[in-house]
């Protein structure tokens, strides 16, 4: 089927004016040429668009749902230079983002914000991963931006983006569970719940050298907080977390600030890859390479 756009734009003008001299003259057009379009749509259609009244015309019934379609791809094509500038500039498009299940509780909200005050006619979609299948999907071109722990491999930019320190969670039960002020490591358990190192190495290690490694390598391994604040709240050991996780609020879970001597912050990056071509992505990393901050 062949129609071209002059065909639909001289049917648009036919159907608005209902009469083929008045909607030549609004196209700047005779009227034969006028009549021999709408006749070569009929043709390509093989269905009558008009039917003729005393003075004018009148659509058929195809006629009107084909004004409804032909009102619609014009109008399209009035905006899609103007979509496809936008687009090319990084202005509109997707943002592919994903994250850590402790990223979310610390960072992501904040992050949405900011991308979408820097970044207004961008959309962003979230995937949950853990941070070395974000460097590999990042590797793929398969997502544009990670929330990440680090080490991050050398062919990434990156850019920190939130840092806190880590809290001791205990079970209720826990003689530390009611007490004031803050703990001292060596004082808590010798029943510690670690970090999955392929969930996540960073903090496997962070926590493995605060605790000491003769009594982290018999703990038990959780590789997502909500199982690892569930064993705490089974009794079965205190976890080291990132003070944003208390957001969680779980029944059964107490928290306690650690020692200076024992405490730590952990961090957490926007990684990218430089070679991602997504303009919205290029366009959101420029404005962070030139203020990195979320409230921006």
């Amino acid at each position: 089927m062949d129609m071209s756009l002059q065909q639909l734009r001289g049917f648009v003008a036919v159907a608005e004016e209902l009469h083929y001299g008045r909607a030549a003259q609004r196209l700047n057009l005779t009227q034969p040429p006028l009549t021999r379009q709408i006749q070569g749509l009929e043709r390509s259609l093989d269905v009558r668009l008009f039917d003729r009244t005393g003075r004018g015309v009148r659509l058929t019934a195809a006629g009107d749902v084909f004004l409804e379609h032909a009102r619609r791809v014009l109008a399209l094509l009035e905006v899609a230079p103007e979509a496809t500038r936008r687009a090319a500039d990084g202005t509109t498009g997707t943002l592919r983002l994903a994250f850590t299940a402790i990223g979310a509780y610390a960072v992501l909200a904040d992050f949405l914000t900011m991308v979408g005050k820097r970044t207004p006619g961008v959309t962003a979609e979230l995937t949950e991963l853990v941070s070395p299948a974000q460097f590999e999907a990042l590797a793929n071109l398969e997502i544009d931006l990670g929330l990440v722990r680090p080490p991050i491999p050398a062919q990434f930019e990156s850019m920190l983006v939130h840092s806190e320190d880590l809290v001791l969670a205990v079970p209720a039960s826990h003689p530390l569970a009611d007490g004031d002020g803050p703990v001292a490591l060596v004082d808590a358990t010798d029943d510690y719940i670690g970090y999955s190192p392929e969930g996540s190495q960073y903090l496997h290690d962070i926590c493995a050298a605060m605790i000491g490694m003769d009594r982290y390598a018999v703990s038990q391994l959780a590789s997502q907080v909500p199982t690892m604040l569930a064993l705490v709240r089974a009794g079965l050991g205190c976890a080291l977390i990132p003070r944003s996780i208390m957001a969680m609020g779980v029944e059964g879970v107490r928290y306690r600030e650690l020692d200076a001597a024992d405490a730590h912050s952990v961090t957490l990056h926007a990684c990218w890859s430089p070679d991602n071509p997504n303009p919205a992505l290029q366009r959101l990393a420029e404005s962070l390479r030139q203020d990195p901050h979320l409230g921006a």
